[in-house]
C-alpha cells in the first residue's frame, strides 16, 4: 500500500492507468485470453526471451507486455524497435496490474507484483553458472516457478527453498536463447556482411567485466597483439564493463582501436550469441556464460584462467569444467602461439582440438537441458501455467 501511495502522489494520472489496465486484463480473461508481463532491466535480457516471445505470439490467447525501468529511457527506445508501443509499460505501473504471469530473468530484485494479486511469478534466469545466485536467495525464493537451465540450477533451487514450506514448481527448460545456434539462422549472412567478414579467420573476443578478466589484466595489448595476425577480430565485452568501470572509458578505448585497425570490429549490439556462428575461435574469461554457450558449436575456446577468481567464489562446478575444457592461457605469448598453431593446422593442435570437442559435448550434456529445443519447452510450460 505504501508503494502504491508513493507512486500515486508522484504521478497524478497513475490511478487512471491502474483502473484501465486492470479492467483490460479482466476483459481479456473473460474472453479466454491470458496476459503475461516480461520484466527486464537490461536490453540483452530481451534476447533471453525473444525466441519464446515469438512463439507465444502465434497464440491468439496470449497477450504479452514488457515492463522496463522508467529511469532508463534508452531501454524503452530499444524495446520500441522490437515491440509495439502499446505493449511497453513502465515498472511503476506493472506491479499493480493483475497479469496472469510475471516472467523475469533478473536476480537482483525484480519489480514483483504486489502481494494481493494472483499473478504467478516465473524466474527464467540468465547465465549458465550459479555461483552468483546464492547471495540472491532472498529475491529468488519469492518466485512460484523456476525454469532450470541445467542440473546446477535444480541444486541451487533446492537449496534456496530448503527452509520454505511452500516449494516452487521447477521446469527443466534449458536456455531458449541458444536454440538459434543449432538452427539455420539467416541473420548470420546479414551480420557477416555488416561486419565485413570474408574468408580470413574470425576471432570473437568476449571479455567479462569482473576485476580478474583479461581486459583489465592486458588492456588494449591483447587486442593489438591479435590485430597483427591475418584475422578479423570481433570485440564484444560484457555490458557491465561499461557500467561498473565507467571511469575507465572502455567504450571510447575500444572505438579507438576499431578506428586504428582495419581488422577490428567493436560490436555494440546487445546480442552476443548471434556472433557465435560468425567466429572460428572465441577468447573469453573465467566466470563468463559465453564460454558454455560457445561450446555448443564445438569450436576452439580460450579462457584466461585466474585461480584467484575461484578462491573468491563458491559453487563453481561449471566454471571449473569450462577451464579444464578450454585452452587456458596466462600471458599473451602463450595465447598467440596457440592461436597460430590452430591457424596453421599443426598436427599436435588437431589432436588437442579433437579432445576439446569431446569435452565440450560433455559440458553441454552435463550443464544444459534441451539444447536446440529449449524454446519449445519454455512455451509449453508457460501455456500450462497460463491455463491454456
Amino acid at each position: 500500500m505504501k508503494r502504491f501511495i508513493i507512486i500515486l502522489l508522484s504521478d497524478p494520472i497513475f490511478i487512471f492507468k491502474f483502473i484501465y489496465y486492470n479492467f483490460l486484463t479482466l476483459y481479456y480473461k473473460v474472453k479466454g485470453k491470458r496476459t503475461i508481463v516480461y520484466n527486464l532491466h537490461h536490453d540483452y535480457f530481451f534476447d533471453i526471451f525473444e525466441s519464446v516471445y515469438k512463439e507465444l505470439c502465434k497464440s491468439r490467447k496470449i497477450i504479452i507486455y514488457f515492463s522496463y525501468n522508467k529511469k532508463d529511457p534508452q531501454l524503452h527506445e530499444y524495446l520500441s524497435k522490437h515491440i509495439a508501443e502499446k505493449f511497453i509499460l513502465p515498472n511503476t505501473i506493472t506491479p499493480f496490474i493483475n497479469f496472469d504471469l510475471f516472467i523475469c530473468p533478473e536476480v537482483t530484485g525484480p519489480d514483483f507484483p504486489i502481494s494481493f494479486l494472483k499473478t504467478k511469478t516465473i524466474e527464467i534466469y540468465h547465465g549458465s553458472g550459479t555461483y552468483n545466485l546464492y547471495e540472491k536467495i532472498d529475491v529468488l525464493n519469492r518466485f512460484d516457478i523456476h525454469f532450470a537451465i541445467g542440473n546446477q540450477f535444480n541444486e541451487f533451487i533446492e537449496f534456496a527453498y530448503r527452509d520454505k514450506k511452500k516449494k516452487p514448481k521447477i521446469y527443466n527448460v534449458g536456455y531458449p536463447k541458444l536454440d538459434v545456434l543449432l538452427s539455420d539462422d539467416p541473420l548470420s549472412k546479414e551480420l557477416s556482411e555488416l561486419y565485413g567478414l570474408g574468408k580470413i579467420p574470425v576471432i570473437l573476443y568476449a571479455p567479462h567485466w569482473n576485476e580478474h578478466s583479461s581486459i583489465h589484466r592486458f588492456g588494449e595489448s591483447l587486442i593489438e597483439e591479435l590485430a597483427e595476425m591475418d584475422i578479423k577480430i570481433l570485440i564484444k565485452p560484457h555490458n557491465y564493463l561499461f557500467v561498473k568501470y565507467e571511469e575507465d572509458n572502455w567504450y571510447e578505448r575500444l572505438k579507438k582501436l576499431e578506428k586504428e585497425h582495419k581488422n577490428i570490429v567493436f560490436v555494440s549490439r546487445s546480442n552476443t550469441q548471434e556472433l557465435y556462428p560468425l567466429a572460428d575461435i572465441m577468447i573469453t574469461d573465467t566466470g563468463t556464460t559465453a564460454a558454455l554457450e560457445f561450446s555448443i558449436l564445438k569450436k576452439p575456446l580460450f579462457i584466461y584462467c585466474v585461480e584467484k577468481w575461484f578462491e573468491n567464489n563458491n559453487h563453481v562446478d561449471v566454471e571449473r569444467e569450462l577451464c579444464r575444457t578450454s585452452f587456458c592461457y596466462h600471458n599473451l605469448d602463450e595465447l598467440k602461439k596457440e592461436i597460430e598453431n590452430i591457424l596453421n593446422k599443426s598436427s599436435s593442435m588437431k589432436e588437442k582440438l579433437t579432445i576439446q570437442r569431446r569435452n565440450q559435448e560433455k559440458l553441454i550434456e552435463n550443464f544444459l537441458y534441451h539444447p536446440g529445443n529449449a524454446t519449445g519447452e519454455a512455451v509449453k510450460a508457460i501455456l500450462k501455467e497460463s491455463g491454456i
